[in-house]
């Protein structure tokens, strides 16, 4: 199985944490040097985003990077991959196996599909079982890049999306929308990320008050109407009833599955 770990290769801490919880199952995989766009210039910066971004350079680092795997996949002969990122560990629940299945799963169809490894309130239907009481539901929506498994049609659609970066990387709900992929998740938690032991570079540092979250928002938004705009009549249709669909079912959101 093709899997890659997205690493800052200065960070020993965090890559030795991947090194040992891989060890722990002896699973193989191979790191991916991070592109920490925090330590651009703003000159190099402006050519990788959209202009007027909401983005923090971090989270444009983080979009670049994941989209940097996707680059490498699509040139390969591989039709699926599992992306992980360096402050994760496993859980109790994470089996081989189930990521066996989750491959055929996602290498059954040339449907654009990606699969998050944990659970998400957005959850929907119940598609299959993946082994050791673990299933896979459709879902609507879900957040974190950590570890997923995405196959070559969706991550194809995504890099299209993101080039330049227009959305932080896990802006699943947006590629949902964009009929970009479909979007699944399970009933357990497979991987999980680390809290409180290892500090996230992401988001780090960053504070905003309530008027610069609504002006993130209405960015975010713009940025989001402008592909929209670029849309079939049905591809708008598709993306209305998604959307709607979405806000008909959220009173019933929650991780109990």
């Amino acid at each position: 199985m093709n899997i890659v770990v997205i690493s800052d290769k200065n960070n020993e801490v965090r890559r030795q944490n991947v090194i040992n919880e891989f060890n722990k199952k002896n699973i193989e995989f191979s790191f991916f040097d991070a592109i920490m766009a925090n330590r651009m210039s703003k000159e190099e910066l402006d050519t990788k985003a959209i202009k007027d971004t909401f983005l923090s350079p971090s989270e444009i680092g983080c979009a670049l990077s994941h989209c940097g795997v996707y680059d490498e996949f699509l040139k390969s002969d591989e039709n699926s991959i599992m992306i992980c990122e360096d402050d994760i560990y496993f859980t109790k629940y994470f089996n081989y196996d189930s990521l066996l299945k989750i491959k055929d799963f996602l290498e059954e169809t040339n449907e654009p599909r990606l699969v998050v490894l944990q659970k998400s309130i957005y959850h929907h239907k119940n598609i299959r079982s993946v082994g050791n009481d673990v299933n896979v539901y459709s879902t609507r929506n879900a957040f974190c890049t950590h570890g997923y498994i995405i196959n070559k049609a969706a991550a194809k659609n995504i890099k299209e999306i993101q080039n330049p970066v227009r959305f932080e990387i896990d802006a699943f709900k947006f590629y949902y929308w964009l009929n970009a992929c479909k979007l699944y998740c399970l009933d357990k938690d497979l991987i999980l990320q680390h809290d409180d032991i290892i500090e996230s570079t992401v988001n780090s540092g960053i504070h905003i008050n309530s008027d610069e979250e609504s002006q993130r928002t209405f960015k975010k938004n713009s940025a989001y109407k402008e592909l929209y705009l670029k849309l079939s009549l049905i591809g708008k249709l598709r993306s209305q009833y998604r959307r709607f669909e979405k806000a008909c079912y959220s009173i019933f959101e929650g991780l109990d599955y």
